[in-house]
């Protein structure tokens, strides 16, 4: 890659979907971006959030040592992922188990790559017989006893099959509830257990995160090091240009599976106040990271006596409160958004339980795990109601059966991309196939509906390039051979190249067509040539979208701020008594100056609503497909 060949004031965002293995996608992609645009800001889940901060440390050395080796060692990555070494890729040698878990994940390694549904199964029944041999072993020594005693085949037979499913299924059971849960429900914690396979996939990532970056492995990136990388006039996000202006933002989405919702990191809610414990986070982090954090922290401290438990009543007594967002490590924010449930151990932290009464409240662990678990695609995270800059999305699919050589779609006219995608699992031949796909489109849906739904809109499905990989490649198959890494690579460059050619087309000519041009079901809408390409496609289907949105919007809006509401006092009435008494939210009465400030932005607010339901009658026809909407939500 040439020395700083982006313009220093095109950016972009980049938001990258979940899918284990599925992310050595990734590398070459972000490698063809970072040729036109600057990263801004960069957010993922799962495996997208391994690609994200490689990402973000690549352009922050970008800027602070104006150097592109840090993207020349991410595009490496993939043919490094496929090194072979004792017979396993170094893929598969990131993935090591906890020592009183292997005996699972030799089962779970052993059904890798299997051809089908009953393949899967006959694999998973070998591994259970080898992972656990000393009850196999014990099972034919009491079978030949039986034969012996009986000389009957039949009851040899029955005796054989029962007493190998008893003695293995006790043993995996107990593995399961004693081990698995033991090691917080997970076979691997990401530390090196078996030197013989080189660093385990926490301690990889530490040191190529710090490579890439270009700094010291002694000290461990932090999301402050991202934002005070560049002048911070520099705007940051879409939506604000404020004090909180970052060089470069990264996000990453991980699961409160203990409350129930999805954490962003780095975490500044003041309300959800978060703990660790020093003994562990060392079973999961390299000790210079567990320093750090160790340093950087105070021990916990009781802020409100209304509402906080006393240190002497805490069930431990080393908690110690999480850093601040800047000193925290983007290391362990990566580590928590990837723990894919039950191969990756979840991630503890401890936070006060507020249900408990005052005076009886204390602090419990809650469990960290997948971010894809709530949103495995989260597109949405650096959107504003007007975009300054595209922000890209590249989403994972399986390929499509009837056009097995179909691999990229990026939508480039209006109607293509509506269409909903298939989970095909009612067409499968065989009834065992069909029954577990629909238990996994159940857990699926739940899991992606609100990504899939968002991917569809207006101004979200044009700026999302599609990469459909076949079912051996990516996900859980751990042992992809090199062939296959450098196959899926390859497409995660044309990728990229796609979303290149969509917005930066030259004299904003028609852009040449992705590998799948898809479906466009409304011709009447397609504009694939003159001036309506990539960028500027995009920023007026955003400004329809918003302008509809609000229009929507303003009818309720003017109804609520009128006079007349029933049963409800006028705000011009909430005002007057604001003056004499504090209102919800604020510690005391307004003062007149602020009375009139806000009655100020009351009526501009009902003078733009009432604008806005008039335009509702006009002729301009703008009606995006599908219909968009506005809500206010707490932030992650």
């Amino acid at each position: 890659m040439s020395e700083n060949p982006a313009p220093e004031d095109r950016f972009c965002d980049l938001v990258m979907k979940g899918g284990i293995t599925s992310g050595v996608v990734y590398p070459p992609a972000i490698c063809e971006l970072a040729q036109h645009y600057r990263f801004k800001n960069i957010g993922g889940t799962s495996a997208g959030a391994i690609a994200a901060v490689a990402t973000a440390a690549a352009e922050y050395r970008r800027i602070t040592q104006r150097s592109s080796a840090g993207f020349d060692m991410l595009g490496a990555l993939p043919d490094r992922l496929g090194e072979p070494q004792g017979g396993k890729t170094q893929l598969l040698r990131l993935f090591q188990p906890d020592a009183p878990c292997r005996r699972l994940f030799t089962i779970l390694v052993s059904a890798l790559n299997a051809g089908g549904t009953y393949d899967r199964i006959a694999k998973a029944l070998w591994g259970c017989l080898e992972g656990y041999w000393v009850a196999t072993l014990l099972s034919l020594l009491l079978t030949a006893l039986v034969a012996w005693l009986t000389h009957s085949g039949v009851a040899t037979v029955l005796f054989l099959i029962l007493s190998m499913v008893g003695l293995v299924g006790l043993g995996i059971y107990g593995d399961v509830t004693r081990h698995v849960v033991g090691n917080n429900y997970g076979l691997c914690k990401g530390l090196t257990t078996q030197s013989r396979d080189g660093p385990a996939l926490t301690v990889w990532l530490h040191e190529l995160i710090q490579d890439i970056a270009g700094v010291s492995r002694d000290r461990p990136l932090t999301f402050g090091d991202l934002w005070g990388a560049k002048d911070l006039s520099q705007p940051a996000t879409q939506e604000s240009e404020g004090a909180a202006a970052r060089s470069v933002n990264l996000q990453m989405f991980t699961t409160n599976l203990s409350h129930g919702r999805p954490y962003v990191f780095p975490h500044m809610e003041p309300t959800a106040r978060l703990f660790f414990r020093v003994a562990e986070l060392q079973e999961y982090l390299p000790s210079v990271v567990v320093s750090w954090m160790k340093e950087h922290s105070i021990p916990y401290e009781q802020r409100s006596v209304y509402s906080d438990p006393k240190p002497a009543s805490l069930p431990v007594d080393d908690l110690r409160e999480i850093v601040n967002p800047q000193d925290f490590p983007v290391l362990l924010a990566t580590r928590m958004s990837l723990s894919f449930p039950l191969l990756f151990s979840a991630v503890p932290l401890w936070a006060i339980d507020y249900e408990a009464r005052r005076g009886e409240r204390t602090v419990r662990r809650c469990l960290f795990s997948d971010g894809g678990i709530a949103s495995n695609f989260p597109v949405h995270l650096f959107d504003g109601l007007l975009p300054s800059w595209p922000t890209f999305g590249i989403q994972l699919q399986p390929a499509l059966p009837k056009l097995p050589d179909s691999f990229i779609f990026l939508p480039h006219e209006y109607g293509q991309g509506i269409a909903d995608t298939w989970d095909r699992f009612d067409e499968k031949a065989r009834p065992a196939s069909r029954f577990g796909g629909f238990l996994a489109s159940i857990v699926a849906t739940m899991q992606n509906w609100n990504d899939n739904t968002l991917a569809r809109g207006p101004g979200v499905r044009d700026r999302v390039v599609r990469l459909r990989l076949k079912p051996k490649e990516g996900g859980l198959n751990l042992d992809m051979p090199l062939p296959v890494i450098d196959a899926i690579a390859k497409r995660g460059k044309e990728a990229g190249g796609a979303l290149v050619r969509r917005f930066l087309s030259a004299g904003h000519e028609a852009a040449a067509p992705p590998a799948s041009t898809g479906e466009n079901l409304l011709p009447q809408r397609s504009h694939s040539a003159g001036h309506w390409q990539g960028w500027d496609f995009q920023r007026w289907v955003r400004l329809d979208v918003l302008v509809r949105t609000l229009a929507d919007k303003a009818p309720g809006l003017l109804r609520a701020l009128g006079d007349n509401v029933p049963h409800a006092s006028a705000y011009r009435d909430l005002l007057r008594a604001a003056v004499a008494q504090a209102p919800p939210g604020h510690d005391a009465p307004l003062s007149s100056q602020q009375a009139d400030a806000l009655q100020e932005l009351l009526e501009a607010l009902e003078r733009v609503s009432r604008e806005f339901s008039g335009r509702r009658s006009s002729d301009y026809p703008d009606d995006p497909v599908p219909s968009a909407d506005i809500r206010v939500r707490p932030t992650l």
